[in-house]
């Protein structure tokens, strides 16, 4: 049975790559290998071109197929290639015996490989191909690097073009940090409770075994796939079933004054501003009756407008361009545009942008305690 079980791990792996991206990939390494064989052959001569050029077909499949993974970075490419060179040369110098030379150069090419963060299967392949080629270092000596680099940056030039100009990022940038708002060193708080890069270095670290991705791209393919998860799970709570629908709206010319009165009136801390057939221009909130200047610190300790701007139009304080919903956006949307947008409260419109709602942050608290309570329930039943 245990045999049987083994057998079934030598079945082929699902690779998930899409036809598109696979012909991109294709063509890519296609136009490179083509260009690096012919400047090379041009320059330094067919022979040295062909001892050379096995490692770098190897090379290309990493850096147009799997362009985002460590061992395809641009500094693992270069100083892979190189260093793995120098030591296949200097193993050639002084040791005769070509076992032993092989040997000695694959183990000191994988252990500076890994010492040096540039890990690049293909480069292990150069030094045995130069390890084994005795007229190579004979002819070239140290002076083999020249051509090394030289097919090398060929190559690595073709794949930052290429990859850039077909849509796929080479080399892969870290996601911009988000800074919090409010100029604290706490992360946003969309980010707070979500999976944290931290968290997947102590799993890798107990995981004890080498994965061949980027971490970061690793948290950002786990975070799609909560998202994923929870959307399916609430994908029936959408924004048409928690929003509020007697929305208190004002209209763009309407005064300040009135505008704060109507806030005051409705006890609301935001009024949808809109025009004559209900579309959304804008919105006000109490941050911007503050931000505006609009007050003035009275005797008592409460805030009132001042009077020069009573009767200023409202649409000199909104806030437009506003980010708004559907009527059938799930939570996990509202959720994520409350959150990263920093908003108290969102507008909810239809297909001719006229609001038809508004979601609140109390809103949003209900829902999902409503589905937690749902999910423990139908926990508990199932159990």
């Amino acid at each position: 049975m245990h045999f049987l079980t083994w057998l079934k791990a030598f079945k082929p792996l699902a690779l998930h790559i899409a036809p598109r991206e696979a012909l991109r990939a294709t063509c890519g390494a296609f136009f490179a290998i083509m260009l690096v064989m012919l400047v090379s052959r041009m320059l330094i001569g067919p022979s040295t071109t062909i001892a050379l050029l096995g490692a770098l077909g190897a090379s290309s499949v990493l850096i147009f197929l799997t362009s985002s993974t460590p061992l395809a970075h641009p500094w693992s490419l270069l100083s892979g290639n190189l260093l793995a060179a120098t030591l296949a040369i200097t193993a050639s110098h002084w040791i005769d015996d070509s076992l032993l030379r092989l040997g000695v150069t694959l183990a000191s090419c994988m252990l500076c490989l890994l010492a040096l963060r540039c890990l690049h299967p293909p480069s292990c392949a150069l030094a045995v191909a130069i390890s084994l080629n005795e007229g190579l270092t004979q002819q070239w000596g140290y002076g083999l690097l020249g051509p090394v680099a030289l097919n090398t940056l060929l190559l690595l030039g073709m794949a930052l073009v290429y990859n850039n100009l077909t849509g796929q990022r080479y080399p892969r940038q870290p996601l911009p940090v988000q800074r919090n708002r409010h100029l604290t060193s706490d992360l946003p708080s969309w980010q707070r409770t979500r999976l944290q890069e931290q968290d997947l270095q102590q799993a890798l670290h107990e995981f004890g075994r080498y994965v061949d991705v980027r971490i970061e791209d690793l948290v950002e393919l786990l975070q799609l796939t909560e998202q994923q998860a929870f959307s399916r799970m609430s994908s029936n709570l959408t924004a048409a079933s928690i929003m509020s629908r007697d929305v208190v709206t004002a209209g763009p010319q309407m005064s300040i004054e009135f505008a704060w009165a109507m806030l005051a009136k409705h006890k609301l801390e935001a009024l949808p501003v809109v025009d004559g057939q209900r579309k959304l221009v804008g919105i006000v909130t109490l941050v911007d009756f503050l931000n505006q200047k609009s007050f003035a610190r009275m005797p008592r300790r409460r805030w009132n407008l001042s009077r020069g701007s009573r009767r200023r139009p409202l649409e000199r304080i909104m806030t437009s361009p506003v980010v708004s919903a559907r009527e059938d956006t799930c939570i996990l949307e509202l959720v994520l545009l409350l959150s990263r947008h920093s908003l108290h409260h969102l507008p909810v419109v239809d297909d001719d942008q006229q609001v038809i709602g508004i979601i609140s942050q109390t809103d949003l608290i209900n829902a999902l305690y409503r589905l937690l309570v749902q999910r423990c329930h139908v926990s508990s039943v199932a159990a």
